[in-house]
């Protein structure tokens, strides 16, 4: 959201309806948006129909965007204006594996209203895994176009590697990310591999069970919690492997961010994951939840030296081809032809 429209902003005045968070304002102009906060992150979609009133009867939009991030907002019942949608991916049955049964089943249920308000609404969608997903709920394909999420590689670049041996897993530390299958990991790798170090990097909810099933493993993890974006580039630039253990992903933003740094992936074959991670290429894919596989991989990168200087030269040449500018010029022509139309 930020990086397409802050670019497209120079040719479109550009208002953004988002969610309020403690200490912020109900208003700012922010690299040539403008921001409008109302409700928080767990009752914004019931305040988005009469916030979005009065903003269109102020500003008259000529293109409503809905980011169909977990729960629609159904804009099509409030406004008669063009409309297109943004989706990373679907959580599908992957939601049970972040929360319980009542809150999945709730998520699921507005998924699956989805083809029923949405069917004749054009959409971007940021990997062909997700185009995947709603040409099985019945949209059309060519109603879909693939925009790719775009990387600054300037910021994340490569640089001297750590001496010995450094794991990392990047996440928001949630339940369906997956990153008690990381744990398992570091694990069988540490049984193979002397003066190896494994690194945690985020923070979130389930970090207390983490730590805790680490001990019970008995393995030496350092846990960074929350690190500024510097930080993280300076960990992914001299890491060997990135680990990314998610059931399910968009794209895989963190995959690209390492790539960019010359730091191959090793991940689970699984929607968003599997575009991003080409098997052999920058990175290897393992079936999902076969931690042993997948520990059998990293061992392997770690261990040969030749194929690890591939993959990261692999690596980084696939970060170069994805652009927050190429991803703004084509994000601005699916505009301009909703409009013209």
């Amino acid at each position: 959201m930020r990086e397409i429209f802050k670019r497209l902003a120079d040719n479109w005045e550009v208002h953004i309806l988002s969610c309020s968070f403690r200490g912020s304002k109900p208003y700012e102009y922010l690299e040539g948006m403008h921001i409008h906060r109302v409700g928080e992150r767990n009752t914004f979609n019931y305040f988005v129909p009469f916030k979005y009133k009065e903003l269109e009867r102020r500003y008259d939009f000529s293109l409503v965007i809905e980011d169909l991030n977990k729960l629609p907002f159904y804009t099509n019942l409030y406004s008669k204006k063009p409309k297109l949608a943004i989706l990373h991916h679907l959580f599908g049955k992957s939601i049970f594996e972040e929360t319980n049964f009542i809150f999945g089943a709730y998520v699921l249920l507005y998924e699956r209203s989805i083809p029923i308000f949405y069917k004749n609404i054009p959409f971007v969608v940021v990997s062909e895994s997700t185009k995947e997903e709603l040409v099985k709920m019945g949209f059309k394909e060519e109603n879909i176009s693939v925009i790719y999420n775009g990387i600054d590689t300037e910021f994340f670049k490569p640089s001297e590697k750590s001496p010995t041996p450094l794991v990392v897993y990047i996440n928001r530390i949630r339940k369906y990310k997956r990153p008690d299958l990381a744990l398992k990991v570091f694990k069988l790798v540490s049984e193979r591999v002397k003066d190896v170090e494994f690194v945690i990097v985020g923070d979130g909810p389930y970090m207390k069970v983490v730590k805790e099933m680490a001990r019970e493993l008995g393995i030496d993890v350092k846990f960074t919690g929350f690190v500024s974006e510097e930080g993280k580039a300076r960990i992914l630039s001299s890491a060997w492997v990135l680990v990314n253990t998610s059931a399910k992903e968009g794209w895989g933003l963190v995959n690209m961010e390492a790539f960019a740094s010359g730091t191959p992936v090793v991940g689970f074959r699984v929607h968003g994951v599997k575009d991003s991670v080409k098997d052999g290429y920058n990175g290897f894919l393992s079936d999902y939840e076969d931690i042993y596989d997948m520990s059998e991989k990293v061992v392997e990168i770690i261990e040969n030296e030749n194929l690890r200087r591939m993959l990261s030269k692999n690596a980084r040449k696939f970060a170069e081809k994805y652009t927050w500018d190429n991803s703004a010029k084509e994000f601005e022509k699916v505009i301009k032809e909703l409009i013209q139309d």
